[in-house]
């Protein structure tokens, strides 16, 4: 028997926990009336984000070039701007990036989008997920750093991300008037800056070394809501506040929701300055996606989530994301 049938005999007990799993999750959002969308993988433009890299594919015989989607939000947000009002799609997604325990080129992302909708009524949703999962899909606890299980239907600890900031580091993120001063603190906590390092840099730094380590302790998700405006990817921005949270279960990050970033000049802005960006990191610009600028001009109150599959399956099915998805 050669190597690879090996692999593949030792995934199979997980690709069948896979298949019920993707099964719950479809009846989940239909019990509550979502549509579902399987969006395109053939895109002329697949992202904006400075720090997201797609691949390209290029048509043997006709040449032409396509992206694969780094999710499936743009079209997603573009079905919702017709009038649809509850959406849903389980998407293959794609990324260049460098392979980790939490990171594959290519996985499968949840994402639902609602209308006239907020993130408290996103994070209802994902509560009713989670119980719904709990109640109907067999895996053992999952157990924190103390020893306690993580309980799924009890709710969630809500944390604003700038008071914690001020527990873990003495100051607000609020509070920090210039990229010297992010160096610094960054610096302070075992960083080795250099010039090269902007506010994301030392942001992100400070998150993975310090924060998300101190988000297993909890004995419910986490939702840590709150970033800082830099970090508002394509969400409403107010008081120099981003208006979206990340899902944490056990330390690790699951989930993004936004209260969706509204208005044609607002978005075209966004773009603009992600372009710069990528820039400045030596990277090409991505192409704009002007049905999704016209788009996001019909938008009243959108809010919506990119919820990782592989990666929660992997939690709790206590496996590495490698045997628990295709490929």
């Amino acid at each position: 028997m050669n190597e690879n049938l090996i692999k593949l005999k030792k995934k199979l007990p997980f690709l069948k926990k896979r298949d019920l799993f993707l099964r719950l999750i479809r009846n989940f959002f239909y019990s509550k009336n979502f549509l579902e969308i399987d969006s395109p993988l053939l895109l002329k433009s697949p992202c904006m984000e400075p720090h997201l890299d797609p691949f390209i594919v290029i048509g043997t015989l006709s040449g032409v070039k396509y992206f694969l989607p780094t999710s499936p939000e743009f079209y997603l947000k573009k079905i919702l701007s017709s009038g649809e009002e509850k959406i849903f799609s389980l998407s293959p997604s794609f990324r260049d990036e460098e392979k980790s325990k939490s990171h594959s080129h290519q996985f499968l992302m949840l994402e639902w989008y609602r209308e006239n909708s907020s993130l408290k009524e996103i994070a209802k949703d994902i509560q009713e997920l989670l119980c719904f999962i709990k109640d109907n899909f067999s895996f053992e606890p999952v157990i924190n750093i103390n020893g306690e299980e993580i309980r799924f239907d009890e709710g969630f600890n809500w944390i604003e991300l700038n008071h914690f900031f001020k527990e873990s580091f003495g100051q607000k993120f609020t509070e920090l008037k210039s990229l010297n001063e992010w160096r610094q603190i960054a610096k302070i906590n075992g960083a080795q800056t250099n010039e090269k390092w902007d506010e994301n840099d030392c942001f992100s730094y400070l998150m993975v070394s310090k924060i998300e380590k101190k988000l297993n302790e909890f004995e419910k998700p986490v939702i840590l809501y709150g970033y800082p405006k830099f970090q508002s990817a394509l969400s409403e921005v107010k008081n120099g506040i981003s208006e979206r949270f990340e899902l944490y279960i056990n330390g690790v990050e699951l989930a993004n929701a936004y209260n969706e970033l509204k208005g044609k000049e607002k978005n075209l802005q966004r773009y603009k300055e992600f372009q710069k960006e990528r820039v400045r990191l030596g990277k090409e610009n991505l192409p704009a996606d002007e049905e999704l600028f016209d788009s996001v001009e019909n938008f009243h109150s959108p809010s919506g989530i990119a919820f990782g599959i592989d990666r929660f399956l992997s939690l709790i099915l206590k496996c590495s994301i490698d045997e628990c998805q295709n490929g």
